[in-house]
């Protein structure tokens, strides 16, 4: 039996109309006030508590069109984004909502007893709009709101004013439901994703709209939840969890995908059958944005992305991998990484024909103190190079590869070695990346091939472990012993 709060048994008509002004001017008052969920485990309905997390996101879901969220697994997350659609479609008549989620008997559970089940839950007096469709998939109220609920494939017909996508990384076609909704969201509509993490799929769209929305390089909010946003969670919990974690699997990737304590944690590829263990990669992460405001001397590159700018005294080095440049061909990658450290000073990625990829490497080896550049000697490679011998005076500026000629040849046996390099770097702790791009792309690397997997880029990766191999050489230049 549910019990009533003080709130729902209200009787006077003027207590009533304050009441529903309250509500109307703020989702955060009316969820927590007005608001339940289904506690499985006692298998009741439950006043909603707000933690302090929910409440934020509450409020950031008012100041933002598009949302997406990664977070750790019984957050509450998805009821509570429910109940801001349920205060939409009260308090904001005509609001056209599509829910969706993995199944259609998924989305149907979301609509029809989460959703209506929040609704039927309301005191009589607020419960002022009839009903007039009711099933399953379709719930219409007499104002003008209506709730529908689809499979990912569904929904293309409707304009929607609000979007819900349910654990969107485990959508089976997340690019055909925001096809399908792009029109709404053109228009103006609003859209949340979320999800838990579905390490299967490494590079997945969710993953890339939240990694790009990180940086603020889409419209998307980027939010992320870890395990410790829910209040009862102690250390000693978490302690626990991964004890268990350890004890049935021998490794932590199952922790990182449902009980991440940072969004590098859930992101991150499952560690089997990697070149580079999860672990050492994490230890030479720190996420930095790229400056807003280059100095005047920079180059003036499209789309290059800036962390560290050229210090005197420090000497540097780029890894360059190129492509072939055009609209359907893989990235060109420029990496900049300082000598002695490691550290991801700068990154330029984009489809840059060989002789424009060139000219970029060669700004930017002028202006991080005449760095050292490792190309990659590969079908476009011989391009990059034609260029940089015919125009940079300074020849020792272009590195050479382990045949003693300008360049590292990309064969099976240089991508070994490569790696082997990279691989040691990050075990000693002498790298430090600082784009999640990047940082993702070199987790990937499979152990097997020393490439991405199937379908996926590793440009970024290869200009990494270019440029890696390049501190090596430019070490060895300046001792003499290369």
């Amino acid at each position: 039996m549910v019990q009533p709060r003080q709130v729902d048994v209200l009787t006077d008509e003027l207590a009533q109309a304050t009441e529903w002004a309250r509500c109307a001017a703020s989702p955060l008052y009316f969820i927590g006030a007005y608001g339940w969920v289904f506690n499985a485990t006692e298998q009741a309905w439950l006043p909603f508590a707000l933690w302090p997390a929910q409440a934020w996101v509450v409020v950031m879901l008012l100041r933002y069109r598009l949302v997406v969220m990664c977070k750790a697994r019984q957050l509450g997350m998805t009821w509570l984004v429910l109940g801001y659609v349920l205060w939409l479609m009260i308090f904001r008549p005509g609001t056209v909502v599509g829910i969706f989620s993995r199944t259609e008997t998924d989305a149907g559970e979301l609509l029809d007893f989460r959703l209506k089940g929040m609704y039927a839950l309301l005191p009589e007096w607020m419960r002022c709009a009839a009903v007039l469709t009711d099933n399953v998939y379709r719930w219409e109220l007499s104002n003008g709101s209506i709730a529908m609920a689809f499979p990912t494939t569904g929904g293309r017909q409707h304009t929607f004013s609000f979007i819900l996508a349910d654990e969107a990384d485990f959508q089976p076609d997340l690019a055909a439901l925001l096809r399908a909704v792009k029109p709404a969201i053109d228009a103006g509509g609003r859209m949340v994703m979320l999800s838990t993490i579905d390490k299967r799929r490494p590079l997945s769209l969710f993953k890339t709209i939240y990694a790009a929305g990180k940086v603020k390089a889409n419209q998307w909010l980027a939010i992320f939840l870890p395990w410790s946003a829910r209040p009862d969670r102690t250390p000693d919990w978490y302690a626990g969890v991964m004890g268990d974690v350890l004890a049935n699997t021998g490794v932590l990737d199952d922790l990182h995908q449902e009980y991440p304590a940072t969004d590098v944690e859930a992101l991150a590829p499952r560690s089997a059958d990697k070149r580079i263990p999860s672990a050492w990669l994490q230890l030479c992460y720190v996420e930095v944005k790229p400056l807003a405001v280059l100095p005047e001397a920079s180059p003036t590159l499209p789309q290059l992305a800036v962390f560290v700018t050229p210090a005197a005294g420090h000497t540097y080095v780029l890894g360059v991998d190129p492509a072939e440049g055009n609209p359907t061909s893989d990235d060109s990658a420029i990496c900049v990484l300082d000598v002695e450290t490691g550290e991801e000073c700068a990154a330029l990625v984009g489809k840059f024909q060989p002789a424009v990829l060139a000219a970029y490497a060669a700004q930017l080896s002028t202006w991080y103190n005449g760095a050292g550049m490792m190309v990659g000697r590969n079908n476009h490679g011989h391009a990059v190079l034609g260029w940089l011998r015919d125009n940079v005076r300074q020849r020792q500026r272009i590195l050479k590869g382990q045949d003693k000629r300008e360049g590292w040849v990309e064969t099976t046996l240089g991508k070994v070695l490569l790696y082997d390099a990279l691989t040691e770097s990050f075990k000693a702790r002498m790298m430090l990346l600082h784009e999640m791009a990047t940082y993702l792309q070199v987790a990937n690397i499979e152990g097997s091939s020393l490439r991405a997997p199937a379908g996926q880029a590793d440009d970024r990766a290869d200009a990494v472990a270019l440029a890696n191999m390049a501190r090596r050489v430019a070490s060895q230049v300046s001792t003499g012993g290369y």
